[in-house]
């Protein structure tokens, strides 16, 4: 089988809180690791921005790539210009190694890398499928389609597709965004 497909939502997703606020963890490899022992190789989350300023947990050895879905934060690094992340900005990719300062309330979508190599992208319409983990977050509710298969996503659900070939996904009939995550 080329592809491997699942269509997940809040009943399969797991929420904790973080310092700031709280965090859903949409999508863990392998599946039988664990964040919270740092044994992962990469992590798809969701988390809330509650607090006006917040610091980000430090994950030494983490790749990670942010970008907000509601609101809107600032990101500092010690000795780096700051990052000015409007909602919906492209992904901002920095180390976990380095303490995160944030400013401002919102909403964000994350991916954390491990021993591993990815990108977080933003797509509207059509997103490409490529070889290996592909992951597709509803920004907001949308008809998927995949070929003859159709996937009634709802915003926060993700659809996770391992696929051993190239292909595409449409988005829906209307101008339809979806945070894009391959590994």
């Amino acid at each position: 089988m080329p592809m491997k497909i699942s269509h997940l939502s809040a009943a399969d997703f797991r929420t904790s809180t973080w310092s700031g606020g709280t965090t859903t963890e949409l999508f863990l490899y392998p599946e039988n690791g664990s964040y919270a022992a740092r044994d992962f190789r990469f992590r798809i989350s969701s988390a809330t921005v509650d607090l006006e300023e917040s610091d980000f947990t430090v994950l030494p050895g983490v790749e990670r790539y942010i970008t907000p879905l509601e609101g809107s934060f600032v990101l500092t690094h010690p000795g780096a210009s700051p990052a000015m992340l409007p909602p919906l900005a492209a992904p901002y990719r920095f180390w976990g190694d380095v303490p995160t300062h944030c400013v401002g309330e919102a909403t964000d979508f994350n991916l954390m890398l491990k021993d591993c190599t990815g990108v977080m992208t933003l797509h509207r319409n059509t997103a490409p499928i490529r070889p290996g983990f592909n992951g597709f977050y509803a920004v907001e509710n949308a008809v998927f389609s995949l070929g003859q298969q159709q996937f009634e996503m709802k915003k926060g659900d993700l659809l996770t597709i391992f696929s051993r070939e190239e292909s595409h996904l449409e988005l829906g009939t209307s101008p339809t965004l979806t945070c894009w995550v391959q590994i």
